[in-house]
């Protein structure tokens, strides 16, 4: 008897729908005598991959109806490069300037008016210099949603706010500042009137997205407690992608493994009450019951697990791989029979008989996530329309 054969998923069907709603909204802009929405992506270095990227970018903000440029730090000289692309990155990422110029183009792209989103193709240098530049982009213009209010609110749950509050700094806002009605947000999946749908970052929301279309969020459950009962393990705990994924996914009810390079972590959906660990100052307790009164503490809390990755990724319904290496693999064996695979990395991190034991897998997300970029670019453009009235 054959061994039954888990379902295979494109991103390209996923991502279909978000598609076909951006180029509906953007048809409507352009009939009522408004612009077409303009993205700039800013390619630092000559990185064959963040070149092949931006090019499929702004192949699929043509198909509906996005103006894209491309900004480069470099002028082509029309007669090709003499190495290849890995040597020309590395004489690139040596030239010490390189961050100005990035920082220049950014900057440039915060001023001008006819700009209305921007994203960087990283990874540039990698760690703080990358993140620098992440936090210099206008957040009403960060499609990407790496900007740290962004990933604030992420973080803090905070799924809606007022137009005026996108980019607040931390801290300075709740939901609860404007009256959300207390309901909302246990059974709505609807914006509150008045209320803009706080922007994430494009890739975690991407998988996010690919889980709901799956089947794995459970629909009947309350908004916000639909992977209640799941069991998560993300393998990645980058701060762009592995650690914001993690978090969502906790705020939604699940329990996620969290397994990086050198520990594992657990993530969780924080409890109403929380055993003591540490005998806190008192400063500390007194801010943390104001905190804690107005929203502003994390939504979830994290452990460190003593499980193995091995037990982890055999306890879990949906396992899902981002690392960045072509030896990483995760082995079958290892994978909860029936269980949901979903591989976010440019490698792939399954092996090839994957599907004899998930009951589904997704290979790339890559057309999700320009899905979410594109999504996030028109409603930070509404926002802005609706400061402007």
């Amino acid at each position: 008897m054959p061994t039954p054969i888990g379902k295979l998923w494109q991103a390209s069907s996923i991502a279909e729908p978000f598609q076909q709603a951006v180029k509906d909204s953007i048809a409507m802009r352009v009939s009522a005598g408004k612009r077409r929405p303009k993205l700039v992506g800013i390619l630092a270095t000559r990185s064959e991959p963040s070149i092949a990227y931006a090019e499929w970018t702004r192949k699929a903000c043509d198909s509906v109806g996005i103006d894209f440029a491309i900004w480069k730090t470099w002028e082509d000289s029309g007669k090709g490069e003499e190495v290849d692309g890995a040597e020309v990155k590395s004489r690139d990422l040596q030239d010490l300037s390189l961050e100005a110029d990035v920082e220049d183009l950014i900057i440039a792209a915060n001023a001008d008016s006819n700009v209305n989103g921007i994203m960087v193709y990283y990874p540039i240098f990698g760690g703080r210099r990358d993140t620098y530049l992440q936090q210099i982009v206008d957040p009403r213009k960060d499609v990407e949603g790496l900007h740290f209010s962004y990933c604030w609110n992420m973080y803090h749950n905070v799924r809606w706010l007022l137009p005026s509050q996108v980019g607040r700094a931390p801290g300075t806002y709740t939901e609860l500042d404007a009256a959300v009605p207390a309901t909302a947000s246990k059974i709505a999946d609807e914006v509150p009137k008045g209320f803009a749908k706080s922007i994430l970052p494009c890739t975690p929301l991407a998988v996010v997205k690919c889980m709901e279309a799956m089947g794995i969020y459970d629909f009947s459950l309350p908004y916000g407690d639909r992977l209640y009962g799941k069991t998560v393990t993300v393998i990645n705990r980058s701060e762009v992608v592995g650690r914001p994924l993690a978090a969502l996914l906790a705020n939604d009810g699940a329990r996620v493994f969290s397994i990086d390079i050198d520990s594992i972590q657990e993530f969780n959906k924080r409890p109403d009450s929380e055993p003591k660990t540490h005998t806190a100052s008192a400063i500390v307790l007194a801010a943390r019951e104001h905190n804690a009164a107005r929203r502003l503490r994390p939504h979830h809390i994290v452990r460190m697990c003593s499980l193995t990755a091995e037990e982890c990724i055999g306890r879990s319904d949906v396992v899902i791989g981002g690392v960045p290496s072509a030896s990483y693999k995760v082995r079958t064996e290892w994978i909860k029979e029936g269980a949901t695979c979903i591989n976010f990395s440019s490698e792939k991190n399954f092996e090839k008989d994957v599907r004899t034991r998930a009951a589904q897998y997704l290979p790339a997300i890559g057309k999700t996530t320009i899905a979410m970029l594109q999504r996030n670019l028109v409603r930070l453009l509404e926002y802005r329309d609706v400061l402007s009235q």
